[in-house]
């Protein structure tokens, strides 16, 4: 039983190894460049969930970032998968290139130390015309350090062409013929971003791919996504709603008399930190109003437990009761699935290596259609977020706006994806949103879908990133179906969730915080 893929011997075949209690493990060696063997090799880290009745069809998965490990993410999700698609079916998933324990390794420093020593330059309370200066400078540096590195090689296009890899290797292991083997695909956030890809790359090849929490892929392979905060003010009326339905469960109610009264009181409470940020007793620590909105925004993404975390920090910031805000906000809970003894990280992957590995991967997306030129542009895209949203703005502006701010990294030509055209897929595609996603809106899947006929866009009226943040037994009847025979959904398809307000304000309990390593900020 292996606790750790450095502890498996790489090679260029599929040679599984019991892992992690309950899966099992590979460590494949690939080309760099599969045009150019030349260029070298790397080593890609998958883990796989067999079905307790398993047909022996496996799905790949992908749970998003970029630069979220898939290896970390099926641990913590594949029970729930078993149970939302069926357990007939195997999950593997894999830590993509230059993330956690696949290679390259990428960074934007010479040496763990420097990169240690970095301050960030910045932070959300920085004039603006600074922070856009310190993440150009930062990428700027990033791209001379990566001048002759194997950085080039992390892009999604590669990424795809892995995963290809992969699935003409199970069929060479099968006794089937590699050319002719279809690829069955799951992905949410930036997995998304990976299934367009695919779809487009090998329209032929494909059996079945969901993309769930659907990015505006066309505006991914421009490193900028305008539309991204479209469903988030929604995301927090659920919140205001629910909070007001759940009555005195809710902690931050306060026996209001209208939704109205609670979002005023929310952001009053938003006023107060901005115009005196309260100090936590006994420490140099202020809690600084755009700390707590991106906190908050990330409550948005598993809401059956986390919109409880945001109320009861709300009521405790609203009553100056400081101390009990602290853990909540400083050191929230996550859940540790039993039986886990180990976690699969590559120690040196953590806080600056994991934000580099994603501006990396999208900087190799992007090459050199990075529109932000100049400040005067960023200010233009800070101003339309803020007429877009007023909750999510910040975050939006002040982080994923700027990711690929002076970054130039230009792959091999066999992996520059040069973007989207209409394209007719083998089988077609269900693409899957809720109408409360905090960062990928449901009008980026209709955009998306557009370009792939026969699709259909399936809509849950919830919550959350991804569909699985709230329960439908009506979406996961249709995902069923489509994963049976390929049929889809009636066009215009709205799911109800099966959860009332009340659910989303009981007491939080490992199983409804299942699954929730995998959503990371897009």
């Amino acid at each position: 039983m292996v606790y750790d893929h450095q502890d498996l011997t790489p090679s260029k075949e599929l040679n599984w190894v019991p892992c992690f209690d309950s899966f099992t493990c590979t460590y494949l060696t690939v080309p760099l460049d599969y045009k150019d063997p030349s260029a070298g090799e790397t080593d890609i880290a998958f883990i796989k969930y067999t079905g307790a009745n398993s047909t022996g069809q496996e799905i790949l998965y992908n749970p998003g970032g970029p630069s979220s490990s898939g290896v970390v993410s099926l641990i913590h999700s594949a029970s729930g998968f078993a149970e939302i698609f069926g357990d007939e079916y195997d999950f593997v998933s894999f830590d993509p290139r230059g993330v956690n324990n696949s290679g390259p390794a990428v960074s934007c420093f010479p040496t763990i130390k420097e990169r240690d020593d970095y301050d960030g330059g910045s932070s959300g309370s920085t004039p603006l015309a600074e922070q856009y200066q310190s993440t150009k400078a930062l990428g700027e540096y990033c791209t001379q350090v990566n001048l002759n590195t194997t950085a080039k090689y992390v892009g999604t296009s590669a990424v795809v062409q892995d995963m290809m890899h992969y699935t003409e290797l199970v069929a060479t292991t099968n006794g089937q013929d590699p050319a002719e083997a279809k690829i069955w695909y799951y992905g949410i956030s930036y997995g998304t971003v990976i299934g367009h890809t695919l779809a487009t790359m090998y329209p032929d090849r494909i059996g079945r791919i969901i993309v769930d929490g659907n990015v505006y892929s066309y505006e991914h392979y421009q490193g900028l996504q305008t539309n991204t905060v479209d469903d988030c003010d929604h995301a927090f009326k659920f919140f205001f709603d629910f909070c007001y339905e759940a009555g005195e469960l809710c902690p931050f109610n306060g026996n209001a008399s209208s939704v109205a009264e609670i979002e005023t009181r929310y952001r009053a409470l938003l006023k107060s930190l901005e115009d005196s940020p309260p100090i936590y007793p006994g420490s140099t620590y202020v809690v600084k109003r755009y700390e707590f909105e991106n906190w908050a925004f990330g409550k948005m993404y598993a809401p059956t437990w986390q919109f409880a975390e945001l109320a009861t920090a709300a009521a405790n910031l609203e009553a100056g009761n400081i101390t009990a805000f602290w853990p909540s906000f400083i050191a929230p809970s996550k859940a540790v699935p039993a039986g886990l003894k180990g976690v699969p990280t590559n120690a040196n992957y953590t806080g600056r290596a994991i934000e580099e590995a994603m501006a990396l991967i999208m900087a190799a997306d992007v090459v050199d259609r990075y529109p932000i030129k100049t400040f005067a542009d960023y200010m233009e895209v800070v101003q339309s977020l803020r007429l877009n949203s007023y909750y999510g703005s910040t975050t939006i502006g002040n982080q994923n706006a700027l990711i690929a701010n002076g970054l130039v990294i230009t792959p091999p030509e066999s992996q520059h994806f040069p973007g989207f055209k209409i394209t007719n897929t083998l089988n077609p595609i269900l693409f899957i949103g809720t109408t409360g996603d905090p960062i990928t809106p449901m009008s980026s899947a209709f955009k998306m879908s557009a370009y792939f006929p026969g699709s259909v866009v399936l809509t849950q009226d919830s919550p959350g990133h991804s569909f699985d943040s709230a329960k439908s037994n009506c979406t996961r009847g249709y995902a069923r179906a489509y994963l049976a025979d390929a049929s889809l959904p009636p066009v215009d398809t709205v799911c109800a969730s099966d959860l009332t307000a009340l659910d989303y304000f009981k007491p939080a309990t490992q199983a409804r915080r299942r699954g929730m390593e995998r959503r990371g900020l897009y």
